[in-house]
């Protein structure tokens, strides 16, 4: 008889355990609200096994930030301190548990791990800990944590229920940031708001962010000058795509890439019969841009014949195509980049002075990378994600030797060089961290070739060690050196870097 009211309470436990597991399945096919449906979950997770409290964060893929989406049950200081102080992967224990893969259960005594680096966890009091991470398609995406305040043995089996549990959450987690990926795209179209792509903390690219915000709706033509790889053409998007023309289209031409005549074919278009081959009338890009923007890269290359054609045309909006005698007019806005001196092609004779002028009404000057120092951690870090998902492969970090390497570099290529080398580094990496060894042999032996001991190096080292810590947040950096931000501008702009 005993046996059977064994048997019979086994079978009780373990309906029990799977009913759980359907009910979470449930909740999170409700809704594509993330924090609803990760609210409810942790719910009946807390309720289901006893415990004091619990939270679930979810990983930001941009910025690596633990958010904790949902939690429950927690004190109000901890609850401010997770909130406005968020940890990133690979800190503190939820970032270690995410950065590893790795489930961590403490039995007794749990706030007295050091592993809790931040005080305010260390005097919750913690007894019992468990903190597993959340997975979609392989990837952790999440951490899930409960805890008591007093001493708690869970059932046999309990955690192997909470541990099947992260598997509906993940993919609830996977679901709703892909609808909210959607949506944001639905809204950002809709307002003409999208600076995505643009990555930065430098001060002088939030002066040209706050440029591109005032010329965005004005009908002038824009003049982006830098050199190449400083990300000109992002910036021209980033001015269509916030613009009342955002919904028409915005195309761009490399005029050094096509010869005179078929640049200008291109461009104007082209009558029947106006040369060989020419078998009916076709539009050109000016045309193709109606409503919309019009990007000339490496404007400079441009031909003289061509530069007074363009001229003519910005001073009505009106053109012929080639070998036409029928005016043209369209309402297309000219945003034109060069990576050269354009005064100085002006001297030369090699560019229209008139044509300057007309395009240059709103100029737009972009730093190059080497005077910008302190995106280069945070740019870094963003290809590298980038590239990790690109290859399927779990790069989560880069060692503080390259990084500083990264930091000493001239980067004569820019951005566009910086990515590159980040792309090779993810791809030669053998484990979660990009090491010295993974840069590019021409990176290395640059900066190998011009080592400086002195005290202003060491200093130097420090301060790329602590944008490393902080991802290249100025503010935090400043306050673990004991600086201002001012100073900490300063001492970036006397980095010495070996000349390309």
């Amino acid at each position: 008889m005993s046996d059977k009211a064994d048997l019979n309470s086994l079978l009780t436990d373990q309906n029990n355990k799977l009913s759980m597991l359907y009910e979470i399945a449930l909740t999170v096919g409700k809704s594509l609200d993330l924090k609803t449906i990760l609210d409810d979950a942790l719910e009946k997770i807390i309720g289901f096994m006893g415990v004091d409290a619990g939270v679930i964060y979810v990983i930001d893929e941009d910025t690596l930030e633990m958010i904790p989406v949902a939690f429950r049950n927690l004190t109000d200081a901890v609850v401010k301190d997770l909130c406005e102080n968020k940890v990133k992967v690979g800190e503190c224990m939820c970032g270690t548990i995410a950065q590893c893969d790795k489930e961590v259960i403490i039995y007794e005594k749990a706030s007295l791990d050091p592993r809790f680096t931040r005080g305010v966890l260390r005097n919750e009091g913690m007894e019992f800990y468990a903190g597993l991470p959340v997975k979609a398609r392989g990837k952790v995406v999440g951490v899930l944590c409960v805890i008591t305040h007093i001493p708690y043995a869970p059932e046999r089996g309990l955690l192997d229920i909470l541990r099947a549990a992260t598997l509906p959450i993940g993919l609830a987690i996977e679901n709703a940031l892909i609808f909210d990926t959607v949506r944001r795209d639905v809204v950002d179209r809709s307002t003409h708001v999208d600076f995505r792509g643009i990555i930065t903390n430098s001060k002088r690219m939030h002066e040209v962010l706050r440029l591109v915000k005032k010329v965005m709706n004005v009908p002038s033509s824009v003049l982006i000058c830098g050199e190449s790889g400083t990300g000109k053409e992002l910036i021209a998007r980033a001015i269509h795509y916030n613009s009342k023309r955002a919904e028409k289209p915005f195309t761009p031409i490399n005029c050094a890439a096509l010869p005179e005549p078929l640049l200008e074919s291109e461009l104007f278009g082209h009558a029947k019969g106006s040369f060989t081959g020419a078998v009916s009338d076709t539009a050109g890009f000016l045309e193709a841009a109606d409503g919309g923007t019009l990007f000339l890269d490496e404007i400079n290359s441009m031909s003289a014949n061509l530069q007074l054609k363009l001229l003519r045309f910005l001073q009505d909006q009106t053109f012929y195509r080639l070998g036409s005698t029928v005016p043209v007019s369209v309402d297309v806005r000219i945003i034109a980049a060069t990576n050269q001196n354009i005064d100085e092609k002006i001297r030369e004779g090699k560019f229209r002075e008139d044509l300057y002028y007309r395009l240059n009404v709103m100029k737009i000057e972009l730093p190059a990378l080497r005077d910008r120092k302190e995106d280069i951690p945070l740019l870094a870090r963003y290809f590298m994600e980038k590239c990790s998902k690109k290859f399927d492969k779990s790069v989560r970090a880069i060692s503080q030797h390259a990084l500083m390497m990264l930091m000493r570099y001239p980067w004569p290529g820019n951005i566009r060089e910086l990515e590159n080398a980040i792309e090779r580094a993810v791809i030669m990496a053998e484990s979660a961290e990009i090491s010295l060894a993974d840069l590019p042999h021409q990176i290395i032996s640059s900066v190998q070739d011009t080592v400086d001991w002195s005290l202003d190096r060491v200093v130097q080292d420090h301060i790329a060690n602590v944008l490393s810590i902080t991802k290249g947040e100025m503010k935090k950096a400043a306050e673990i050196l004991g600086i201002n931000q001012s100073t900490l501008w300063r001492k970036l702009k006397k980095i010495k870097t070996p000349h390309p």
